[in-house]
């Protein structure tokens, strides 16, 4: 019997069809899950280890070397080559793990001389490190020309507990709008004059702003606006240049449009 056209086509596609499908299950398949936080507590980890976790730690959540560089001068901050032998020497009666940490954690206690006191602290926001990432990054920075010997219990049990939620401050929510606020920014006060932010203005005058609200508070960005000079000033850029006077050339709306704007630079 003569099997018509139409159902040796059917009956070839179907076996194409299977032999594809067959093929395709057969490849091993890969989950895709969104990123999640370092957690080395409780775990066995080595050295080497932590220090890897610490290293990429520097590169992307903690935002380091958005201000630092390693064996590199004339950035935002002081450059971190051999910090972990220097770290030592800085403070007497301080290890270097003490320091390192003390300067994650609070860093204000001890600003190098020549640079503004604008770090954030690591385990609050915008940054939000928790203690594991902490921990990692001490254990990288200490890499850096010494010898790693911070451990879990060094990191204070408190540390990354606003970054969590227990305790943190409420997230400041302006009732602003960004895009009116890159208009100011662009326009009316002038900021494309000596700033960049994001695909916004090129000027290499002041410090590029396309990051600012990832390493800094919403209080460091208002207070700066309108006090330039007692927020100090961005090593590597002149005294004096950012004017004092956008709290009376700019109306409140205008202001708080701007920093709306500022907030959207992550």
């Amino acid at each position: 019997m003569r099997v018509p056209v139409g159902v040796r086509v059917g009956v070839f596609a179907l076996i194409v069809m299977g032999g594809y499908t067959y093929f395709a299950n057969s490849i091993p398949q890969i989950e895709s899950k969104p990123p999640q936080e370092l957690s080395l507590e409780g775990g066995n980890v080595t050295p080497a280890q932590l220090v890897k976790a610490g290293e990429e730690i520097f590169h992307t959540k903690g935002s380091c070397e958005i201000c630092h560089r390693i064996g590199q001068k004339g950035t935002r901050a002081p450059d971190l080559a051999g910090i972990g032998a220097r770290a030592g020497k800085t403070k007497p009666g301080m290890s270097a793990k003490q320091y390192i940490l003390e300067s994650l954690l609070q860093p204000g206690a001890y600003v190098v001389e020549g640079y503004p006191n604008i770090m954030p602290q690591v385990d609050k926001p915008p940054i939000g490190l928790n203690r594991s990432e902490v921990w990692a990054l001490t254990a990288f920075l200490e890499s850096l020309g010494g010898t790693v010997d911070v451990t879990l219990n060094d990191i204070p049990p408190t540390v990354g507990a606003a970054a969590a939620g227990g305790g943190a401050a409420a997230e400041v929510k302006l009732p602003g709008d960004p895009k009116a606020g890159e208009a100011i920014f662009a326009g009316k006060a002038g900021c494309i004059a000596c700033h960049k932010a994001g695909k916004v203005g090129a000027s290499p005058v002041g410090p590029d702003l396309s990051h600012i609200a990832k390493i800094q508070t919403s209080e460091y960005i208002m207070k700066k606006i309108l006090d330039p000079v007692g927020s100090g000033t961005v090593a590597g850029y002149p005294k004096g240049v950012m004017p004092p006077i956008f709290g009376q050339t700019l109306t409140a709306k205008e202001y708080v449009d701007l920093v709306a704007f500022l907030l959207t630079l992550k």
